[in-house]
């Protein structure tokens, strides 16, 4: 448990399908500069999709997805998911400050934004200074309203990763 906002860690196991796609995880976390967050990059699979389907990162929404439809499903290749959800997740962690795999704080700030997208991140900080899980039900609830939806992204999502991340 971490500071006064606890997160239980690393308390869930993974999938036997998150574990064959450790090949193309670990080359990707390489590619990207994030060989140190290979566990964190499961985690954030296993929440995903439990590395089933053909975009076991969820990733189709991604910017960096220029091959497939930018929509729900879209990217239809496990690895190019991978490597698209990689480069999104090393985006969001180097807008979030994450300074090592322990950075607990500034990784929420990250897996929140990479459910929300990066916009989170920017405006999390400008107006609470980083993470929190009332700022994210808040942003999630402005954002819902703003695009006239019922909901936006997983306001737990931070929580729903983190189970899965042993440290």
């Amino acid at each position: 448990m971490y500071g006064s906002d606890e997160h239980s860690v690393g308390t869930e196991e993974l999938s036997e399908e998150v574990h064959e796609h450790s090949p193309y995880i670990f080359a990707y976390a390489c590619e990207y500069e994030l060989e140190e967050y290979v566990s964190l990059i499961k985690a954030v699979m296993m929440q995903e999709s439990a590395g089933r389907g053909n975009d076991p990162m969820q990733a189709s929404e991604s910017a960096y997805n220029t091959r497939y439809p930018n929509s729900p499903g879209g990217i239809t290749d496990p690895e190019y998911s991978i490597d698209v959800g990689v480069q999104a997740l090393a985006d969001v962690m180097d807008k979030a400050g994450v300074k090592s795999p322990i950075d607990i704080e500034n990784i929420c700030l990250a897996l929140q934004g990479y459910n929300f997208g990066p916009g989170y991140i920017s405006w999390a900080l400008n107006h609470y200074g980083g993470y929190s899980r009332e700022n994210a039900m808040e942003f999630s609830q402005l954002m819902a309203a703003q695009m006239g939806w019922i909901n936006y992204g997983d306001p737990q999502y931070t929580d729903h990763v983190l189970r899965y991340y042993p440290m």
